[in-house]
């Protein structure tokens, strides 16, 4: 990959109505790969959806962990943007890889937190604002018994482990493996939820912290204009809400309300697309294919994870798995 060097206004020129107010709050592209622009231009496809421009940065994650090469995986399932870094968890590490927002590349700014043997199942990671801060991450279902369950963890501020507790949502073993996908923290009235996203229904539980498990208290159906696939992620920022399909290559944001519990509006954007050989824009193959993560990092910008692409994808399709994505995103 190439070193770009980019002003916060070039970068974000091309969206005209994105003013650089929040010029603290952007990012400052590195890295672009091969034969790819900066160009945040953005189109509609023929089905009214928008399309997005090129990132404005982009990496492998093992190109930004220190002493890490090729041959090492990151399996990215979830991320969360906290103060200048990006948190990413992966569904075959206990670790939680904390990437600076400008990604550079083999740098001890980057670092791996936590530890644990074997593969983690984590698919999604958030935090809490609360008085005394705290992360969630959440494995997707896991055998409790004779039924199969989400199971969220709790780590403290320094994403050192505190504990775990169950969701109050049910899977069987022919199912488990489309469980929650993503999980987002929202607070009403001095309580704490959590948001769990079901990866084959788009069903968003809302749970609330007991002294035994995470309870439910109802589930929200999303609006038609949200019909994907399947469902790989959820962030909350605001009263937004922006959820992720893997195998449709697409997000989708729609608005929370304040009163109740269901999501409404929405309006759908399409990865952009390119050639055999990775490169954004000059091509009609699907290259974002495996997005498993997505967090706001302002009003009109977001970060993506994509996890490993599997041995029967397109080859083009691994140039951006296993990778850390940023785009511009139009109002």
């Amino acid at each position: 990959m190439k070193n770009i060097k980019l002003s916060i206004c070039t970068a974000l020129v091309a969206v005209s109505f994105f003013a650089c107010k929040k010029a603290n709050d952007s990012v400052v592209p590195e890295s672009l790969s091969s034969g790819q622009t900066a160009s945040q231009s953005v189109t509609a496809s023929a089905a009214g959806v928008t399309v997005l421009g090129a990132p404005i940065a982009e990496a492998k994650i093992y190109k930004l962990i220190k002493g890490y090469n090729k041959d090492d995986k990151f399996e990215a399932s979830g991320v969360y943007y906290l103060n200048g870094y990006f948190y990413v968890a992966s569904d075959n590490r206990f670790e939680i890889a904390k990437i600076k927002q400008t990604l550079p590349e083999n740098s001890n700014e980057n670092s791996l937190l936590g530890s644990g043997p074997g593969d983690s199942g984590f698919e999604g990671i958030t935090y809490a604002a609360k008085s005394t801060p705290a992360f969630f991450v959440v494995e997707e279902a896991v055998a409790n018994g004779s039924q199969y369950q989400p199971r969220i963890r709790e780590y403290n501020s320094s994403m050192v482990y505190q504990s775990s507790l169950w969701a109050d949502y049910y899977f069987t073993e022919a199912n488990s493996n489309k469980g929650f996908e993503g999980i987002a923290w929202v607070a009403r009235g001095g309580v704490d939820y959590l948001l769990g996203l079901v990866e084959g229904t788009g069903k968003i539980a809302v749970l609330k912290k007991n002294n035994n498990q995470w309870q439910k208290v109802t589930e929200i159906t999303l609006p038609a204009s949200a019909s994907f696939t399947d469902y790989s992620d959820l962030t909350v920022y605001g009263n937004r809400v922006a959820i992720t399909s893997q195998q449709d290559s697409k997000l989708w944001v729609g608005t929370l309300n304040s009163t109740d519990w269901a999501i409404t509006g929405g309006k759908t954007y399409e990865f952009p697309k390119g050639n055999s050989s990775g490169v954004v824009g000059s091509g009609n193959n699907v290259l974002y294919a495996n997005v498993e993560g997505v967090s706001f990092i302002n009003d009109t910008q977001i970060v993506v994870v994509s996890d490993k692409a599997k041995s029967d994808q397109p080859s083009y399709q691994k140039f951006k798995d296993q990778s850390v994505h940023i785009f511009n995103l139009p109002l």
